[in-house]
């Protein structure tokens, strides 16, 4: 069986992390692995997660420490933490999100086993494609065609999906977020020119896209709250600033690319998995 990884990015939450690590426990099977990379914390969720990590003794959690760097670059701790031999799955997700689907682990290997080696990064809670004008517009969010898991956050002019569905889109947005281990092997870790955070997503997008896959939103069974969220609720004061930089550091690195993408047709599919594969709505 393919084995999973669970990079958690934490930053002061001892008020929660006990719920979202323990959700991460009961999703997990023989071989998981659990990293809650602590960042900066201050408050007592390290104390917290090493008292769970005492008592499920079955399921190792390996700790990761880094100072205080925000999304990206602890995710990619994280994932540099993790081995990622043989068929597996990284699940990353931040603090803020509870997992709540039964048999996770099982539908996320079928999925990809359904869906075939084509299929890459992959959100479990919302996705877009680029706008036709992305590489030559100065819009710092170019995204439009988005569509998100009906227990995601409701956004307004969106087409909601539910589990038992695929969609496949060009922009995968986090998270949680599903990276399969070849993804690692192939591709590399998210671009630290983009940190502290901000559009790493589609650069990594691009990069699946340029390596012959399709990214998707597969939607699973999660709970995460806007008020549970430290960023959406205290947001960067620079953080737009930090999006705008970075949508014009992609168009710089991926110009071809990105030209390539938005002068194509991009996927609209959304597939029913509940029972043959195969029917398709627009």
């Amino acid at each position: 069986m393919a084995r999973f990884n669970y990079i958690i990015t934490i930053h002061n939450k001892e008020d929660m992390i006990a719920k979202v690590i323990t959700a991460v426990l009961m999703c997990a099977r023989d071989g998981s692995r659990i990293y809650p990379v602590i960042d900066g914390c201050t408050d007592r969720t390290e104390e917290i997660i090493d008292g769970i990590a005492a008592n499920f003794e079955g399921v190792p959690v390996t700790k990761v420490h880094v100072n205080d760097v925000h999304e990206l670059l602890s995710i990619n701790a994280g994932l540099r933490a993790a081995s990622h031999e043989g068929s597996g799955y990284n699940i990353v997700l931040q603090d803020d999100v509870i997992l709540a689907d039964f048999m996770l682990e099982d539908k996320i290997e079928s999925v990809y086993r359904t869906i075939g080696p084509s299929l890459g990064y992959t959100s479990l809670r919302l996705g877009a494609n680029f706008k036709k004008d992305a590489l030559s517009s100065r819009e710092a969010i170019p995204y439009c065609d988005y569509v998100e898991n009906v227990y995601g956050h409701d956004l307004e002019n969106v087409t909601s999906i539910r589990p038992g569905q695929l969609a496949f889109r060009t922009v995968p947005i986090k998270s949680p977020v599903c990276i399969p281990f070849e993804l690692v092997r192939k591709i590399g870790l998210y671009n630290e020119e983009l940190a502290p955070y901000g559009h790493d997503d589609p650069e990594y997008a691009l990069r699946c896209i340029d390596h012959g896959y399709r990214n998707a939103v597969f939607p699973v069974r999660f709970y995460s709250e806007v008020a549970w969220g430290g960023t959406r609720k205290n947001p960067h004061p620079e953080l737009n600033a930090i999006i705008a930089r970075n949508m014009d550091r992609i168009r710089g690195l991926h110009s071809g690319l990105l030209r390539k993408v938005c002068s194509n047709p991009q996927d609209l599919d959304i597939i029913d998995l509940d029972g043959a594969l195969g029917r398709r709505t627009p």
